[in-house]
């Protein structure tokens, strides 16, 4: 590739990817939603050198993520080599969380509301993970490790969060490590506000109390390193996200900024029955989504992940119909996007991956559909190892156009 240096010379530069790592294609080059400021901000936590802000990453996807399947070794790995504590966001009040390898969290005097159960969901209250949760009561929720302690790096955090929309307002405390705690008293608003509890702890505890309020999550986080937020949605195909209301996104953006969003949908909407036509819509639907969050995050980097592999014995190269046809349309929705692309088909092992892994490996449900927590680690292995060559070929390309 050709890149352009400080006094308008072009040279030729060569990504590196190494042998068996699976590239990620920017196709946002030159645009707010290039990939490039996450490998910067990378690249300077690479440096040992302050960003100011938690590096965030969005990751959005549907039930192969859930209970943190894939992301927790993701984040573990992410957070050991550029730095960073906690689990990042959890949903206030979802049952969800108990699953999770990556966190023991428990709640009272919640009421969910999510996108999956339109009758109790109101898309105008919602938060950018789909859901919103309102009081029953007095409520509270509990933040502690998870018992077996897998994830050593989300056994502790620096910043306790409660996201929440004070229509009437609320008092807020919070309980850490140490007998710390504090009251706070969020005004009145209409706008999403944060409670927050600086101190290093283990272990949290917080309190609400709301004639009127909405909450939408909590985060348990560092001041520095990479922050990894799990927004995961069963059964979801994604186009669902272009409904959310775009000034609540931005309200996100502002005190919950990110610098990488990743997609990560698909599987939903391809069966045996899948057609072109079907396919096209579905990506028309996608489409409006991405364009969604790239005006509420018009300087965040947007990463398309392509559809997984799906099983199917039916099938002679043992991928369902449409799945390999859906990458194409998810390859070409990134360049229409102008935002990145990465094969997940190609990084699980290509056609017939899926049949592989769980049959022969272990790592797989036999709907030949979900991961386990074993092939989540095989897989996030690899997208690590990509993610990682990335930021170190920004590093390169970056240090040539300085010295030339």
């Amino acid at each position: 590739m050709k890149i352009t240096t400080g006094d308008g010379r072009k040279i030729n530069f060569k990504e590196e990817w190494g042998k068996g790592v699976e590239p990620i294609t920017d196709y946002g080059t030159n645009t707010g939603n290039s990939l490039d400021d996450f490998y910067a901000n990378l690249t300077k936590l690479a440096a040992h050198e302050a960003v100011g802000h938690p590096v965030r990453i969005a990751y959005f996807g549907d039930s192969y993520i859930e209970g943190d399947i894939l992301l927790a070794d993701l984040r573990e790995d992410l957070q050991n080599k550029y730095g960073g504590y906690g689990v990042g966001w959890l949903d206030a009040g979802n049952d969800i969380n108990q699953y999770k390898h990556t966190t023991t969290n428990k709640f009272s005097g919640i009421v969910e509301h999510m996108v999956k159960r339109p009758d109790s969901y109101d898309v105008t209250k919602a938060g950018i993970a789909e859901r919103y949760y309102t009081l029953s009561g007095p409520a509270q929720i509990s933040l502690a490790p998870f018992v077996l302690h897998e994830y050593k790096r989300t056994d502790i955090w620096s910043s306790t969060k409660l996201y929440l929309r004070p229509t009437a307002g609320a008092n807020v405390t919070i309980n850490i490590d140490g007998g710390k705690q504090q009251t706070i008293a969020v005004s009145p608003s209409t706008d999403i506000q944060i409670a927050e509890l600086a101190g290093k702890t283990s272990n949290a505890l917080i309190k609400i109390s709301s004639s009127n309020a909405t909450l939408f999550g909590t985060a348990q986080e560092a001041e520095e390193g990479v922050v990894v937020d799990n927004f995961s949605m069963r059964g979801s195909d994604g186009q669902s996200l272009a409904k959310l209301p775009e000034a609540m996104l931005k309200r996100f953006a502002a005190i919950r900024p990110y610098d990488l969003i990743v997609f990560q949908f698909g599987v939903n909407a391809v069966d045996a029955n899948t057609t072109p036509e079907r396919l096209q819509k579905y990506i028309k639907g996608m489409g409006k989504a991405i364009e969604l969050f790239k005006r509420a995050f018009p300087n965040t980097s947007i990463l398309i992940m392509g559809a997984p592999d799906r099983g199917s014995k039916a099938s002679p190269n043992g991928t369902m119909k449409g799945i390999e046809e859906l990458e194409r349309y998810q390859m070409k929705l990134a360049q229409e996007c102008k935002v990145g692309f990465y094969s997940l088909f190609n990084t699980m092992g290509g056609a017939g991956s899926m049949l592989r892994l769980v049959d022969e490996q272990g790592m797989g449900t036999k709907d030949y559909v979900h991961i386990n927590y074993k092939g989540g680690k095989y897989i996030s292995e690899r997208i690590f190892k990509s993610i990682v060559a990335g930021q170190g070929n920004y590093a390169r390309r970056k240090k040539m156009i300085e010295e030339h």
